[in-house]
């Protein structure tokens, strides 16, 4: 079995011979890489990403016994929320609101 008019390579080969390859000046050497304002972007982005997720927890107050406490009293606020604290709840509300009450 004969397999014809498959044609030349010569013809790939021709089409690449034609393409013209830019000198570099004598003055340059070596190589050179720039990159986008987006490309900056992201690896700053990376970078910050990096440094937050190394960072210790700022709340070493919270423990695993701290959350079922407060999760305790957010399911039976009643067991837990007396006068005293819930004046203080509504004086702290107040002064953010910048409201004097005295």
């Amino acid at each position: 079995m004969t397999i014809d008019r498959i044609g030349p390579l010569n013809k790939i080969l021709k089409t690449q011979s034609g393409v013209k390859v830019k000198k570099s000046k004598g003055g340059e050497k070596g190589d050179r890489v720039e990159l986008s304002d987006e490309a900056k972007k992201m690896a700053e982005i990376s970078q910050a990403e990096a440094k937050a997720k190394a960072a210790p927890d700022i709340r070493p107050e919270l423990t695993p016994e701290r959350i079922k406490e407060l999760r305790d009293k957010l399911e039976d606020p009643d067991k837990y929320l007396t006068k005293e604290i819930a004046e203080k709840i509504a004086e702290k509300i107040v002064e953010s609101f910048g409201i004097k009450t005295k």
